[in-house]
């Protein structure tokens, strides 16, 4: 029998740290500088969070929408944008663009972008694709969403997972030497499913797909980002759900709902990262979404949760172990430098969401 732990956050102590995002989405702590990272994904920003300082920047890239961002194995940054696969060292701002993504797919834009943790040691990163306009696919037609994955000698990406709308919530763990994933599909006109399955790491191929969850076992939302967390010792898959304003934990053998941290204001949530606060003290990070609800404007926003005092929350998400460093991935290439910009959080009092007319 699984310990249900109900909302393990102290959601009336939340920070926000911006409430003028269109998408903000794929957040993840670094444990080498112990800041936290996330993307605006129609700005075509980077931003990043320092716990210890309180100190918020931005970069923006100028490469398109930018999907997400992932921790690479020596503290820099490897993410997806339309313009193609990158690497950015936040350190000093320079930027190197790699390897293009799905050029022959030019309605579709990287989503989702997440690590699989893999037995042997190493990982892979998983990225989502998406139609850039979603209501166009007609009754009967492919969906052009697909998972690839990056492949960790030369950074060329490969097709795994297909037939999709809007991929997302990819993450993974390893459990007795088997590579467990999730991933999901999420738009709203098609039934909301996760599905778990084995990650081949030889072929890379997923194999043995199974339903995790379903509409029914969504608690009224739709699964966006996803991590693996232990809380208290319990392993879970974290899932930020649309249309609510939980993360859920589910447990990863029963798939029973057992935590939730619920965030402010009712917000949509996109997606969610756990890792250190101010102090050392465990928080969550969480995203949303700019969007329409009763005639108001409901800002995208990244805003910190304490988590309480009684949970030790450790997160499962891996660094990009395998992968080139950044020094050996900009050999030979181009190096820009992009200059951040300092970020003022909102004050307490600033509104989160703006009466408009429609």
């Amino acid at each position: 029998m699984n310990t249900v732990l109900g909302n393990i956050g102290k959601t009336d102590q939340a920070t926000f740290l911006a409430k003028n995002l269109k998408t903000g989405e794929t957040p993840m702590f670094n444990p080498y500088d112990n800041c936290f990272y996330y993307v605006d994904i129609e700005a075509g920003d980077v931003h990043q969070y320092n716990p210890q300082s309180s100190l918020t920047k931005k970069w923006h890239l100028d490469k398109g929408m930018v999907g997400g961002v992932v921790v690479n194995n020596d503290g820099t940054l490897i993410g997806n944008a339309q313009d193609g696969l990158f690497a950015f060292k936040p350190e000093d701002g320079s930027l190197v663009m790699s390897h293009p993504i799905e050029p022959d797919k030019p309605n579709n834009r990287p989503n989702d972008m997440n690590i699989f943790e893999l037995a042997d040691g190493t990982t892979r990163i998983a990225i989502g694709c998406i139609p850039i306009d979603r209501t166009i696919l007609k009754p009967g037609e492919e969906k052009a969403g697909v998972i690839y994955t990056v492949n960790p000698d030369t950074l060329e990406l490969k097709p795994v997972f297909d037939n999709h709308v809007t991929s997302n919530a990819l993450c993974g763990y390893t459990e007795n030497g088997e590579n467990i994933i999730f991933l999901a599909e999420t738009d709203k006109n098609h039934n909301p499913t996760v599905w778990k399955a084995n990650y081949n790491a030889e072929t890379d191929e997923i194999e043995n797909i199974e339903t995790f969850l379903v509409r029914a076992d969504l608690q009224g939302g739709r699964p966006d980002g996803a991590s693996i967390i232990e809380v208290n010792g319990q392993r879970l898959v974290a899932i930020a759900s649309l249309d609510t304003n939980k993360i859920i934990g589910y447990d990863v053998n029963t798939a029973e709902a057992v935590m939730t941290v619920d965030a402010p204001d009712g917000l949509t949530l996109t997606h969610a990262a756990f890792g250190l606060g101010e102090g050392g003290t465990s928080v969550a990070l969480i995203n949303s979404r700019w969007q329409n609800v009763d005639n108001h404007e409901m800002l995208g926003v990244a805003v910190i949760v304490p988590i309480k005092d009684e949970f030790n929350v450790k997160s499962a998400m891996p660094t990009a172990i395998g992968y080139p460093t950044f020094d050996e991935i900009v050999q030979d290439k181009n190096i820009e430098i992009i200059k951040s910009e300092t970020v003022n959080k909102p004050s307490a009092d600033s509104p989160t969401y703006t009466s408009i007319k429609l």
